[in-house]
This record gives structure tokens, sequence and C-alpha cells, in this order.
């Protein structure tokens, strides 16, 4: 009997001493790249130099279309006061005939504008086509020498450790092969 009641007394003690080692144990910090990683391709072209230059470049262009479609409205603005100015001083009929003309004037003009806006899309997104289908080779080259076996893209993955972004790592080696 009384080795029965030092036995009852123990079982809580071990099991404490037990339990309580597994609280003090942390999460496991991982110091190589897990099997599956995960890597942001908005980062990979907005921060590798090859993405930041067509990004540069495309500003330049859409700055300069800004700039020309405040001088184009300037003109517009002083064409319609010399109408409105105009008005006073001829027939209805004819009045119409302008503001006809001008009217068609700032249509073909918005359809051009339009059309280059169109232009520097095009050219940003075949840009970014070309810049993956670049990459490619190169996020194969890098996975394969890290081992890592499935390459996600960061936006459709719910959770990842931090361990397992490769982003920085890969534009380092999209620099130092894309050079042109």
């Amino acid at each position: 009997m009384f080795l029965s009641k030092v036995i009852i007394l123990l079982i809580p003690i071990f099991y404490f001493c037990s339990t309580n080692s597994s609280i003090s144990q942390t999460y496991p910090i991982y110091n190589e790249i897990p099997s599956i990683a995960v890597v942001d391709q908005e980062a990979l072209f907005a921060k590798s130099k090859w993405g930041k230059n067509i990004l540069n470049q495309v500003e330049l262009l859409v700055s300069s279309l800004a700039t020309e479609n405040r001088s184009i409205e300037k003109g517009l603005e002083n064409e319609e006061l010399f109408l409105t100015e105009k008005r006073k001083l001829i027939s209805k009929k004819e009045f119409n005939v302008f503001a006809l003309e001008f009217d068609l004037k700032v249509q073909n003009i918005r359809k051009q504008q339009g059309e280059k806006q169109k232009n520097i899309n095009f050219l940003l997104n075949d840009k970014r086509t070309q810049f993956f289908e670049r990459i490619t080779p190169i996020l194969l080259m890098l996975i394969n020498d890290l081992g890592v076996e499935v390459l996600l893209k960061k936006d459709t993955v719910a959770l990842a450790s931090l361990g397992s972004d490769i982003t920085l790592i890969a534009i380092k080696w999209i620099d130092e092969t894309l050079k042109d």
C-alpha cells in the first residue's frame, strides 16, 4: 500500500518533468533552404538591375507623354477660348462648323495619345515577359544549386517561413547573370 501511494505521487512528478522539457523547446531554425521555396516575382523585376532599367525607361516615356499631353491641353484650351470669342462675331451656322471641326480634332488627339499610352503599356508588358523568359534558366540553376525541389510564387502561398523566401538570393543571381 505504501508503495502504491509513492508510485501515485511520483507519476505526476515524472509527467511534469517530461512535459516541462518539451515546453522549453524552441521552434526549429532553418540553416538551409527548405525543399520548397518561394519567390516574389514583382520584387525580382522591380529590384533587379535589369528590371529597374526597364522601369526607368518606361517612367521617362510616361513623363514625356504627360508633358506632351499638358502642352496639347494648353493649346486646345487656347483654341477653345478663341472659338468662344469668335462665336460672338459669326453666325450660329458658321460657329457650328468650327465647333464640329474642333470636336473632331480633340477626338483625334485623344485617340493618338491613347495609342501612345497603349504602346508604352505594351512595351512594359513585353519587357516583363522577356525578363521572366530570360530569368527562368537562372532560377532553375539557382534552385538546383540550393537543393530546392519546388519554387512557388510568393503571392500564391498562404504562409511560409522566412527561410523559404529566396527572392534576395535570386535577385543577386539575376544581376550577376543578366548584363544587358
